[in-house]
């Protein structure tokens, strides 16, 4: 068990802070003024997040020979799309996330103290993978941040600007507008966070259902532990809705991410620029790994209940119909997917196109150096 552990309590707390640093913060406040100042943020963070991919984009354009600086670029690109969908889609789902949050607080109020410490067990199996996360993805940021310092290159990352943004004092407001923009990349880390400690309640409340029939004969516990049932499907139904989209949006962006960043570790690059890339490309794969992690989690808890439903020693006449419903509705498994409409595209998916890819640019890279 890692020694690292925060409570639920400290993380929706800590959530709630980045949340407000990157804009995605779904917590309604008061007042006209701070309503206000919370939008000019919001559009000041996404204008700077689009002019950054902009020059991006036009640096990837002026550069179509050079395979490997386009690669990189592509690389950042996808770390910017990341940001700028992550304020799109949260800016939309806002209403819904922060529903999700206010249950997970009233149950946290509410809960006897073997929920507590049930939902305290599951938050400690995550906490040192979102801790390894959190210091992967700040180490990738002040690398690029420090890259003018290491490097002969005059910014963070390579973009192009048209000649007249060639003068000091513009060339500095460009500097500090990719240091935000890396900052606001870095911190889109929360709503991995948000997704996990969704699944990780839900989890925890069917892990509070499962000891609850093993421990109860009556017949009046057991219609409220299928009332419990079908209120912990509608919130796993509901965080569906919600989070579908960020998960595509995770599994577009970092897949790209991680594909691209193999290319400077397995060919000729200074050592800063290999550093760098070695943290980039481990961090996309952890987002990967705790979305998939606690989704797993769910769907094996759910198969769990059914088996727990299955003891013969209170299965009684009265509460027979109960339990089967239970049985039968936990056949299905509470599954997390991203949109509908591309079903191909899956955490799975994309952990094996990197596999494969990552094999053959190891291959090509043998060869080219026989």
């Amino acid at each position: 068990m890692a020694r690292f552990h925060l409570k639920p309590q400290q993380l929706l707390q800590i959530l709630e802070i980045l949340g407000v640093l990157s804009s995605t913060s779904p917590k309604p406040i008061s007042g006209k003024f701070n309503i206000i100042f919370r939008t000019i943020v919001w559009c000041l963070t996404f204008g700077n997040l689009i002019f950054q991919l902009v020059g991006e984009m036009l640096f990837i354009y002026h550069n179509q020979d050079d395979s490997i600086l386009v690669l990189k670029t592509i690389f950042v690109a996808a770390c910017v799309s990341d940001g700028v969908l992550n304020l799109i889609l949260c800016h939309i789902q806002k209403k819904r996330l922060q529903y999700l949050f206010e249950e997970i607080e009233n149950y946290l109020q509410t809960a006897d103290k073997n929920g507590i410490n049930i939902l305290q067990n599951h938050v400690n199996r995550y906490s040192l993978v979102l801790a390894a996360n959190t210091f992967l993805l700040s180490c990738a940021g002040l690398i690029i941040c420090l890259r003018p310092l290491i490097t002969k290159d005059r910014f963070p990352v390579d973009v192009w600007y048209p000649s007249f943004m060639d003068t000091p004092f513009r060339s500095f407001l460009i500097y500090v507008s990719q240091i935000f923009a890396g900052t606001e990349c870095v911190l889109c880390f929360n709503t991995d966070i948000s997704i996990a400690i969704f699944l990780c309640y839900s989890t925890a409340r069917l892990e509070v259902l499962q000891h609850n029939l093993e421990s109860t004969k009556t017949k009046d516990f057991i219609h409220a532990c299928v009332k419990e049932h079908q209120d912990i499907i509608k919130f796993v139904e509901l965080t569906q809705d919600t989070v579908q989209y960020l998960i595509l949006k995770l599994n577009l962006t970092m897949g790209t991410a991680a594909v691209c960043s193999l290319f400077p570790l397995i060919i000729d690059q200074p050592l800063a620029v290999k550093v760098q890339f070695i943290f980039s490309f481990l961090s996309a794969c952890e987002r990967f790994y705790i979305s998939a992690w606690s989704a797993n989690d769910l769907s094996e808890m759910s198969k769990q209940v059914a088996y727990s439903s299955s003891f013969e020693d209170y299965m009684t006449p009265e509460t027979v119909n109960d339990i089967l419903f239970i049985i039968l509705r936990s056949q299905k498994p509470l599954t997390i997917s991203m949109a509908s409409f591309l079903p191909v595209l899956s955490l799975e998916y994309f952990g094996n196109f990197m596999i494969k890819a990552f094999s053959y640019f190891t291959a090509m890279n043998s060869i080219i150096n026989t």
